[in-house]
């Protein structure tokens, strides 16, 4: 007998801001001092959680199962209370990394047809015409807190580092200007996930052009607001339905934008996830078979084609991509590999 709890309903705005109006040290305990602290404090120690779920159903994601898709919110007041709180910390030095939640851009849009619905995404095959897939909420947020960054009697830096939904944002306009005028410190993650429509189909991901529309939007307002910044694209390797075929396009996809992804997400099952039971059954939502990855050669094949640019990997590749005359590729990665600058040891995030 398997049991599965549901989530818990989502906190209301009153207890949600009760629950982030406690004062937190934003300090490790004690005893890890002795140990030089948490290094993966660091990065969040001066972050905002402005709320908490995600309707975007990715099929890999566990957010879904222990925040729940509903999207709960504290008010501006409560998040403008915060930024006060945490200037005055006496380790702050001038810069809050990330104002955001499981997904930036899902602030305020509150469903209220949602602890009865039974979709897994309200994005996925097509946007729900009940969503409030309105960006008026998270504008006027950010408005505020530009507001309270020009009242400060120090420089304060404000980012929104937690990621968007490309695909919402490319809704509005407005949005996307105030995002790279003021909230981008030179580069924004987005997470297309993978360059192959039937594999992003599988990974309940919006399809390549989305991205790429999303990538002109990005550009145009860089450019209006007079900066110089980029999108730092996340991909996966060996999702369920992506085999070395399929990992083959990313990298030529790759290779011809020339983008070098430092980081790469190795697919885990993770507990109860759509994916996991792909990985598990063999089979898609649909009931057909798929090619599950499987064993350390493929995987390690896989990543190593998303990073491709590493001299280490080049073995790999070619052992794969030789067979199958894929020689101008070959070429051309090559190529990269004999300019890019030495390259540090993969990390797998």
């Amino acid at each position: 007998m398997i049991v599965v709890n549901p989530p818990a309903e989502p906190m209301s705005q009153k207890d949600l801001d009760l629950l982030y109006d406690q004062p937190f040290t934003r300090m490790w305990h004690p005893k890890y001092d002795k140990v030089g602290g948490i290094p993966a404090l660091k990065p969040v120690q001066f972050s905002v959680t402005t709320h908490r779920g995600c309707f975007g159903g990715c099929s890999f994601c566990a957010i879904y199962f222990h925040q729940g898709k509903q999207i709960a919110c504290r008010s501006e007041k409560s998040i403008l209370d915060e930024l006060d709180r945490i200037v005055r910390h006496p380790q702050f030095r001038g810069t809050i990394e990330d104002v955001g939640g499981p997904t930036a851009n899902m602030y305020g849009m509150v469903c209220t047809n949602a602890s009865m619905c039974k979709r897994m995404s309200c994005l996925f095959p097509k946007p729900c015409p009940k969503l409030p897939a309105s960006h008026k909420q998270v504008i006027s947020l950010m408005k505020k807190i530009l507001a309270w960054q020009k009242n400060q009697k120090r420089k304060v830096n404000i980012f929104v580092a937690s990621g968007i939904r490309h695909d919402l944002a490319l809704q509005s306009s407005e949005y996307v200007d105030l995002l790279a005028k003021h909230f981008v410190g030179g580069h924004l993650k987005v997470a297309p996930e993978h360059h192959c429509n039937t594999v992003l189909q599988l990974m309940q991901k919006p399809n390549s052009e989305t991205f790429e529309q999303f990538e002109k939007m990005f550009a145009e307002a860089t450019q209006k607001a007079g900066k110089q910044q980029y999108l730092v694209p996340y991909f996966i390797s060996a999702h369920p339905g992506s085999g070395p075929e399929e990992a083959a396009q990313l990298t030529e996809y790759l290779v011809s934008r020339n983008w070098r992804p430092r980081q790469v997400q190795d697919f885990v099952p993770v507990p109860l996830a759509l994916a996991t039971a792909m990985y598990v059954s063999g089979l898609s939502p649909n009931g057909k078979h798929i090619h599950i990855p499987k064993g350390r050669g493929e995987k390690r094949l896989q990543a190593a084609m998303l990073q491709y640019y590493d001299k280490r990997n080049f073995k790999l590749i070619e052992g794969y991509l030789g067979p199958r005359g894929k020689h101008k590729l070959l070429a051309q990665i090559r190529r990269l590999q004999i300019d890019s600058p030495k390259t540090k040891r993969r990390r797998i995030r």
